[in-house]
This record gives C-alpha cells, sequence and structure tokens, in this order.
C-alpha cells in the first residue's frame, strides 16, 4: 500500500515551494507515494500542513516534509 500524503490543494499550490518538493518525492517513490489533494483539510492557520499516513503535520517546510517521507519510506 503506498504512503498517503493528504494535503489541501490551496494552500499546496500557492506555495511553489512546497508543491515541488510533493512532485520531487512522488517522482522519487514512484507507486509508493500516493498524493491527495483534497479542496479543504481545515488547516489554514497551520498551513501548509499535511498528512503523512494518519499523522497530522503543521507549518512543514519543504526540506521538513522531504525527511519525514524518506524517514516513513525507509520504515517500510
Amino acid at each position: 500500500m503506498p504512503l498517503q500524503l493528504t494535503l489541501c490543494r490551496l494552500c499546496a499550490r500557492s506555495r511553489p515551494d512546497f508543491q515541488r518538493m510533493v512532485n520531487q518525492l512522488a517522482a522519487e517513490y514512484p507507486g509508493k507515494i500516493e498524493v491527495i489533494e483534497l479542496d479543504c483539510i481545515a488547516a489554514c492557520d497551520d498551513a501548509p500542513s499535511v498528512m503523512v499516513a494518519t499523522k497530522y503535520y503543521a507549518h512543514v517546510a519543504p526540506q521538513q516534509l522531504a525527511d519525514i517521507v524518506h524517514e516513513k519510506m525507509d520504515e517500510a
């Protein structure tokens, strides 16, 4: 089962560096990451935020997202 990254479409796209990292991670792990873009995850005050699998992360910088995903992928 792929690792799910769930994020707000608007928040991610309004931060190009964050969106680039999401795209880079999806390309780095083809078929192993599923990016789920929702219209809203009710986390505007925490943006950019993301759910990785079932854990919520607030105020995530692009490199932090990469570190989280790499750690999760190493665990798998």
